[in-house]
């Protein structure tokens, strides 16, 4: 290794900015979708409690469920929308 030589880092593509370390997975997931997920699990387990939770902490647990199932459709329609062909009324 040459300690004289600058180090330099790739400006393009995939590779451009930050070195990031991998962790041993396989498939990148951006960085929202694990507290996603844990926020899925948690309204679910809240909706689904048997305790005697106020009214309000359900509610919004509902909401919260309510959003991310929102959210999920819109990713997946966002997702099929690229290979799709728009649809034309031709007379």
């Amino acid at each position: 290794m040459n300690k004289n030589k600058q180090a330099t880092f790739p400006t393009e593509g995939n590779a451009a900015g930050p070195v990031r370390a991998s962790n041993g997975q396989t498939t990148t997931k951006p960085w929202w979708e694990p507290w996603k997920t844990g926020l899925q699990l948690a309204s679910q387990l809240v909706i689904a409690a048997p305790l005697g939770l106020p009214a309000k902490v359900v509610k919004v647990a509902k909401y919260i469920s309510l959003a991310l199932g929102i959210w999920d459709r819109v990713e997946a329609d966002h997702g099929n929308e690229s290979t799709e062909k728009p649809e034309t009324d031709a007379p």
